[in-house]
């Protein structure tokens, strides 16, 4: 069986162990959203104060060679508790084995459904990789995608996870937040417990806590969005070598490539929008105020840089190329979907300097 990737959050949330399916498979670009998917999984199935017995987790390496192993894992239940999670972090040919054995003992009705869970967490999938047809096919797997954000998505996550530490934001806190955060679930938790310590933990039964811009600027500053806003800047500049170097610092911090491309989609939709209203007579100064949040002021000197070199035309033919790329790296495993998203921002930064 298998989910849309609006449809994961509420079907998680309303899982009982009792109903749970035998194996789920949580894929997808967003890394940090499997992670997170994953996590959520667990505590549904076992709840927060389970025994150590009740959980196993296993390596795709260690499955190399033991097709069986995930099945036997999966029917030796603890001495203590009802249920037992199985937790496989990888896809490879060795997990694509042990699953179908899995599965395959799951049809004979060798393997009791109920009794344990297995949850295998995977990068981006194409439709026919064997390990997502197995899941999207079999009666007792779910295939559960995860996509990066888009921005009303990230603005949800925010409210939800304040929230949850007893705390509102108001507009211009959100708005901050929303512009700086990435679109990968596992940046924004993050991002978000950082803020929450800053603040204070509060207890459930107190009043709800505000959190403000000045909030935000104080805990993040920024940190969060200042190696996005350096690749972008140095890539609408048409600074190359820079565009370059910031690329491979994201990268070495584990930010996938969709993150990338959707900030930088942003921020050329921003710019094509001032950049229309100055071709229509509006004053430059006036015109930039249609970024949001304003633009730091440290900043702001970069942006203006750019608009000589960027016409609404030029920034359109741009944004069909990040279009592109985002599309790609949707169907793309991670490596090939980093080098994608490269090339499109590389290609924009050339064109910057033509």
């Amino acid at each position: 069986m298998k989910l849309k990737a609006h449809e994961v959050d509420g079907w998680v949330n309303k899982l009982k162990p009792e109903d749970a399916p035998a194996l789920v498979l949580v894929y997808g670009p967003d890394r940090g959203g499997v992670h997170e998917t994953a996590k959520a999984l667990r505590l549904a199935y076992l709840g927060d104060a389970y025994d150590p017995l009740q959980y196993v987790a296993l390596d795709e390496s260690a499955l190399a060679g033991q097709a069986g192993l995930l099945a036997d894992e999966a029917a030796a239940m603890p001495m203590f508790g009802d249920h037992k999670l199985v937790h496989v972090n990888g896809g490879n040919a060795a997990v694509q084995a042990a699953v179908t054995f899995f599965l395959a003992k799951m049809d004979t009705g060798i393997a009791a459904s109920g009794a344990a869970m297995v949850i295998v967490e995977a990068d981006n999938l194409r439709p026919t990789a064997p390990l997502r047809k197995a899941a999207e096919t079999h009666k007792t797997a779910m295939a559960l995608p995860c996509y990066a954000l888009e921005a009303r998505d990230i603005g949800r996550l925010i409210r939800q996870v304040l929230e949850q530490e007893n705390y509102r934001i108001d507009a211009q806190a959100m708005d901050l937040l929303t512009a700086r955060l990435a679109t990968d679930r596992g940046v924004i938790h993050r991002e978000l417990e950082r803020l929450v310590l800053y603040k204070g933990v509060r207890a459930a039964k107190s009043e709800p806590g505000m959190v403000t811009g000045d909030d935000v600027e104080a805990a993040l500053g920024d940190q969060a969005q200042g190696d996005f806003d350096r690749l972008i800047d140095n890539v609408a500049l048409g600074r190359l070598d820079e565009a370059d170097r910031a690329l491979a610092r994201l990268e070495a911090a584990g930010t996938n490539a969709a993150s990338a491309l959707a900030v930088a989609r942003l921020h050329f939709q921003t710019l094509h929008l001032a950049l229309g209203q100055i071709e229509r007579g509006t004053a430059q100064t006036k015109a930039l105020s249609v970024f949001r949040p304003p633009l730091h002021f440290r900043r702001k000197p970069l942006v203006e840089q750019q608009m000589p070199l960027w016409s609404s035309g030029k920034c359109a033919r741009a944004l069909e190329i990040l279009n592109a790329a985002e599309k790609a790296c949707r169907g793309g495993t991670g490596g090939l979907a980093q080098a994608q998203a490269g090339n499109a921002l590389l290609r924009i930064a050339r064109a910057a300097q033509r």
